[in-house]
């Protein structure tokens, strides 16, 4: 008995008008879930954005390391019994600039090619340059590259290499 009165009771309760909601709780309920979407879609989109960004970051930094990798390896090659006689005093006198000469002469033996990356946007070509260092017998390596990211500029990784051969040089 008790629940069919409290089955009446519900019945009656949904049938009378008057019952639901007014159009402000609709317009104030309305309004917390456009925010609520709104901020998700923003998280969303920074989420894909800052992905995109960082596999652009890692191509640009594999191919940097790539090429460094492959400048030690050049350098270690560069052994003073491979430098040609006739060479040897010169490169002794400045080791620093006879590496950046091998690293960069076109076609050499220990030539390594600027970094290439692919597939990532035009944006973010890789520069780099051998200098001579400022100390005797440093080469320096710069890699420049405009950032992926649109709140950092221009970024810079540099190396300073002494050359392998150096440590056998004797001069008189």
């Amino acid at each position: 008995m008790a629940k069919n009165s409290l089955m009446q009771q519900f019945s009656r309760r949904g049938s009378q008008s008057g019952e639901g909601f007014t159009m402000v709780e609709v317009l104030i309920a309305g309004v917390i879930m456009l925010i609520v979407m709104v901020g998700t879609a923003r998280v969303s989109t920074q989420s894909i954005t800052s992905g995109r960004h960082r596999i652009e970051r890692d191509r640009i930094e594999a191919a940097i390391h790539n090429n460094i990798q492959l400048i030690q390896q050049a350098d270690s090659r560069l052994t003073l019994e491979s430098i040609p006689s006739q060479d040897q005093r010169t490169a002794c006198l400045n080791p620093a600039a006879y590496l950046k000469k091998q690293l960069s002469q076109q076609g050499g033996e220990i030539a390594v090619a600027e970094p290439e990356i692919s597939g990532v946007s035009n944006n973010n070509l890789i520069e780099r340059s051998i200098t001579v260092g400022q100390h005797p017998g440093i080469t320096v390596v710069t890699y420049q590259f405009s950032a992926p990211e649109h709140s950092i500029a221009n970024e810079r990784r540099t190396i300073e290499l002494n050359p392998n051969f150096q440590t056998r040089c004797i001069l008189e």
